[in-house]
């Protein structure tokens, strides 16, 4: 016989499994109205961290006030995007005039490949290059990237605008705050989890825009040295990328390095720009990375890895980069309610979710 507790077990347990799918099936169709709020979420949350960092400096031993630091953030945010636009522009042009002699070396790195795995392999023919496009869905693989990208600058403006709006929020939340929550017991947790949450993703932020822009600056200057084209697109590439838990280091590392084998007659060249990168990546991640981070994000690394393949299929590229903050923010809240708290614990790295 089914007792009371065990029937109302499995109707939470449904009811659980109800509101995901509600959740992840609302995810997917509003894609288009959620994903610029979100982006304009962890952008707030990055200017936000940068004017508390400025309003920490001392100029004429007093510290500038608050509006004055989130001036400052906001100017030095605007001056990257432009950077950024200014690189990629650029870059793109030179790509497209390049294209034909990278095209040869395709081709000659091709012919030979193939003639040395048809000896080997004792092939009476070797196979083209045509024929192995045939087998391989490259369209697809660029429409994607392309889509994502295309997807962001689409919705540019409107992202900057949520931005805008959110930054002035700051100035009446408390006062909205103490409306919603009239009582001070509820009020005092809701202070402290929205605290406790701003300020995990603003340090994930902060440092990790910071960790993504040392591996950009000293990518740049490896390429420079090795004289490999678009040095300063592939060091961009690697800044966004850095923000992909686990495969975006490796991408990163990938494109330039097959650039490489297209520029370069030898090989050898690709091969030192490859170990010389993998050398930068794991020295900056392995050694100066923990050194920063410690244990502040407290998410267990199997929670960032589903997190990132479901967020991928979500939204892409963008949820792949949104993955980690969006998955800390899931454990604070189910850590301040007794019935989620297991669940926040499960997710975490320590088992400590105080």
């Amino acid at each position: 016989m089914t007792t009371p507790s065990h029937s109302h077990g499995v109707v939470t347990l449904a009811a659980a499994f109800g509101i995901v799918a509600l959740t992840v099936y609302f995810l997917v169709v509003g894609e288009a109205i959620l994903m610029p709020l979100v982006l304009a979420v962890f952008i707030a949350y990055l200017i936000a961290a940068m004017g508390h960092r400025i309003e920490r400096l001392k100029v004429g031993g007093r510290h500038p006030p608050s509006w004055l630091g989130l001036a400052a953030a906001v100017l030095i945010f605007l001056l990257v995007i432009a950077l950024t636009v200014q690189i990629t522009a650029g870059n793109v042009r030179a790509v497209v005039e390049a294209a034909p002699r990278y095209q040869e070396g395709l081709q000659d790195m091709f012919t030979q490949g193939t003639a040395l795995a048809a000896r080997l392999l004792r092939l009476e023919e070797p196979p083209t290059l045509a024929t192995l496009a045939q087998g391989i869905d490259l369209s697809a693989v660029v429409q994607r990237f392309a889509g994502a990208f295309q997807s962001i600058a689409a919705n540019t403006f409107q992202v900057f605008a949520y931005v805008v709006f959110l930054l002035l929020e700051m100035r009446t939340f408390d006062r909205k705050l103490k409306a919603v929550f009239p009582d001070p017991a509820g009020e005092h947790l809701a202070r402290a989890t929205l605290t406790t949450m701003g300020e995990k993703i603003e340090t994930y932020v902060l440092i990790k825009t910071g960790i993504s822009l040392l591996n950009g600056v000293l990518s740049y200057i490896v390429l420079k040295l090795f004289g490999v084209d678009f040095a300063g697109f592939w060091a961009l590439l690697v800044f966004v990328l850095n923000f992909i838990p686990y495969i975006g280091s490796p991408l990163a590392m990938l494109f330039p390095t097959v650039l490489a084998l297209l520029q370069f007659p030898s090989p050898v060249t690709a091969v030192f720009v490859l170990a010389s990168l993998i050398g930068l990546q794991a020295f900056v991640e392995n050694v100066i990375e923990p050194q920063i981070t410690g244990r502040s994000l407290n998410l267990s690394p199997v929670v960032m890895i589903l997190s990132l393949s479901v967020w991928g299929a979500i939204w892409g590229i963008t949820g792949m980069i949104l993955s980690v903050p969006l998955m800390v923010i899931a454990m604070i809240v189910l850590a301040q309610f007794p019935k989620t708290r297991p669940v926040a614990v499960i997710m975490s790295a320590s088992g400590d979710v105080t």
